[in-house]
This record gives structure tokens, C-alpha cells and sequence, in this order.
């Protein structure tokens, strides 16, 4: 499958699923564990690498790299449930 049908099928799972409409700043729902991994590795990159680029910010609510995180959790529960495993639980 191409990128582009395989993100439209992974969208669709992760909206079926119901990850994708969740208040997770308001509930309180922790950051799934790859998500803090990948945004905080991606903050550093771009910051040291690529003049801060993007100028990613992590720490506060409201924060751009709260919300690609939050974007991320969905991702990555959804694989979590596709392949059974319950990352908070086992890292």
C-alpha cells in the first residue's frame, strides 16, 4: 500500500477506534510513551540541526509540541491496539 492510502486507512482505524476526538488535555490522559520519544528527539533535532525550524515547544498546555504529541498518541494507540500491546503498561 502507498503512503498516502495507508495514511487514509490508518486515519480511518484511529477515528473508529475513537483517538482521534478525545479531549486528552482536559481529561488528563497521559502522552503515550513513543509520542514524548519522538516529539522530544524531534524538538532537539530541529533545534540543534535545523535552526529551529519549526520551533517546537513542549511543557506547556497549549504548547505546539503538546499538540503534535496528542496528534501522535492517536498514532500510536492505534497501532498499539492493531498489534494487541499496551505500551504505558510495558515500557
Amino acid at each position: 500500500m502507498d503512503a498516502f492510502k495507508q495514511a487514509d486507512a490508518d486515519y480511518k482505524k484511529a477515528v473508529q477506534l475513537g483517538l482521534t476526538k478525545i479531549d486528552r488535555w482536559g481529561t488528563g490522559k497521559n502522552h503515550h510513551p513513543m509520542s514524548e520519544r519522538l516529539v522530544r528527539f524531534l524538538c532537539k533535532h530541529d533545534f540543534n540541526d535545523y535552526n529551529d525550524y519549526f520551533c517546537w515547544k513542549v511543557g506547556g498546555d497549549g504548547d505546539n509540541g503538546e499538540t503534535l504529541m496528542y496528534e501522535i498518541d492517536a498514532f500510536f494507540e492505534m497501532l498499539d491496539e492493531e498489534t494487541g500491546k499496551n505500551a504505558r503498561t510495558t515500557t
